[in-house]
C-alpha cells in the first residue's frame, strides 16, 4: 500500500484511536475519531458512521458540546449524502440546538444551510428558502462575505428547481459578484456552471457551453478533479445536443478518466453509460453493447441503483444490433 493513500491514514488514525482510548485520553480521542470519520467518508460510509456515533459518546463523556454539536453534524451529513431526509433532519436540528444554546452563530449559520438543503433534497422548497434567508441574515451580521456567496448559490439552486429562473439569474449573480470580489476561483466554478444550467434549462446550448468551458478552466486552475470530471460530463450532453457527437464523446471520456483515477467506481458509470450512448446513435452498437456490459459489472459489483435502467439500455441495442444482422441476411 502507497505511503499517504487514504487507507494507510485510515490504519495510522484507528491504531492512534485505540493508542489514546487505552491511555484514557479522551480529548484526543475525540479529534482522532472526527479526523477518522472525515477520510472514511469518502471510503465506507458504514465505518464513518460507527466513527462518529463513538466520537458523539466520548464528547458526551467529557460534556464538549462543542464535540457534541459537530458529531451529530457530521452524522447528519452522512445520512444527508444518503437520501436519508428525515433522519439527517433530526441531527442537524440537534447540532442546531446545541450551537444557539453555545451561542456560536457562525455554526448556527452553517447547519441552518445543512437544514435548508436537507429540506431542499425532499422537495420542501419554500421552507429551504426560508431557512437559507435565516442563513443568510446571520451572516450577513458576521459578516461571512464567503459564506454569503454559498449561500445565494443555494438559494440560486432553490429557485430554479421551482422554475423562478429569474430569481434564480438574480441569486447566482449576487454571488458570483462576491466571489469575483474575493478571487474565489472554486466558488466561480461552482456559480458558473449552475448559470449553465439555467441555459440548458432554457436550451440555451451555446450560452450554456460558453460558461461550462469558463467553469471548467477554473476547475482545472485549482486542481479539482472531481468538478472537472462533473463539468466535462455536462459538457458532453451540450455538446451531444448541438450535434458535435465527437466531441461529447470526448468529454464523456475525460470524465471517465478522471473518476477513474479518482477510485469512484459509482459515478464512473455515468460517462460510461453516455459514451455508450453515442455509439448507438453512430449506429456502432457493439463498441456500445462493450461499454454497456463494463457498466452493468459495475452495477452488480457495488449494487448501483441503475442497474435496471442499464439493462434496459443494454436489451435496447442489442435488439437494433440483431435487427441490423437479420437485415443484412434477408437482403442477401
Amino acid at each position: 500500500m502507497a505511503p499517504g493513500t487514504p487507507n494507510e491514514m485510515v490504519e495510522t488514525l484507528e491504531a492512534q484511536a485505540r493508542a489514546q482510548e487505552a491511555q484514557g485520553n479522551q480529548v484526543g480521542l475525540l479529534e482522532t475519531l472526527s479526523t477518522l470519520a472525515t477520510v472514511l467518508r469518502e471510503l465506507d460510509e458504514g465505518r464513518a458512521r460507527s466513527a462518529l456515533e463513538q466520537a458523539y459518546r466520548v464528547a458526551l463523556t467529557i460534556q464538549d458540546q462543542q464535540g457534541m454539536a459537530q458529531g451529530l453534524r457530521q452524522l447528519g451529513v452522512l445520512y444527508h449524502l444518503q437520501g436519508g431526509w428525515d433522519r439527517a433532519l433530526e441531527l442537524y436540528h440537534r447540532a442546531l440546538a446545541l450551537q444557539r444554546e453555545a451561542g456560536d452563530q457562525t455554526w448556527v449559520a452553517m447547519i441552518l444551510g445543512n437544514v435548508a438543503e436537507a429540506l431542499q433534497g425532499k422537495g420542501e422548497f419554500r421552507v429551504a428558502l426560508e431557512t437559507y434567508d435565516a442563513s443568510l441574515a446571520l451572516k450577513m451580521e458576521l459578516q461571512d462575505e464567503r459564506g454569503l456567496a454559498l449561500t445565494w448559490n443555494n438559494i440560486g439552486t432553490v429557485k430554479a428547481r421551482m422554475g423562478d429562473l429569474a430569481g434564480a439569474m438574480q441569486a447566482f449573480g449576487k454571488g458570483l459578484a462576491i466571489q469575483e470580489k474575493l478571487g474565489d476561483i472554486l466558488g466561480k466554478a461552482v456559480t458558473l456552471a449552475n448559470i449553465a444550467g439555467i441555459h440548458q434549462g432554457q436550451r440555451s446550448w451555446r450560452e450554456a457551453r460558453e460558461l461550462l468551458e469558463q467553469s471548467l478552466a477554473l476547475y482545472e486552475m485549482v486542481g479539482d478533479a472531481m468538478g472537472r470530471a462533473a463539468t466535462l460530463n455536462t459538457l458532453g450532453f451540450v455538446q451531444r445536443r448541438l450535434g458535435d457527437l465527437e466531441g461529447a464523446y470526448q468529454r464523456y471520456a475525460g470524465a471517465k478518466d478522471l473518476l477513474q483515477g479518482l477510485g469512484d467506481v459509482l459515478r464512473v458509470t455515468i460517462p460510461l453509460h453516455n459514451m455508450a450512448l453515442i455509439h448507438e446513435e453512430r449506429g456502432e452498437y457493439r463498441e456500445a453493447l462493450r461499454l454497456m456490459e463494463e457498466v452493468i459489472s459495475i452495477d452488480k459489483r457495488i449494487g448501483h441503483p441503475d442497474l435496471r435502467r442499464d439493462l434496459q439500455t443494454f436489451g435496447r441495442i442489442r435488439e437494433k444490433l440483431d435487427r441490423r444482422r437479420d437485415q443484412r441476411l434477408s437482403n442477401n
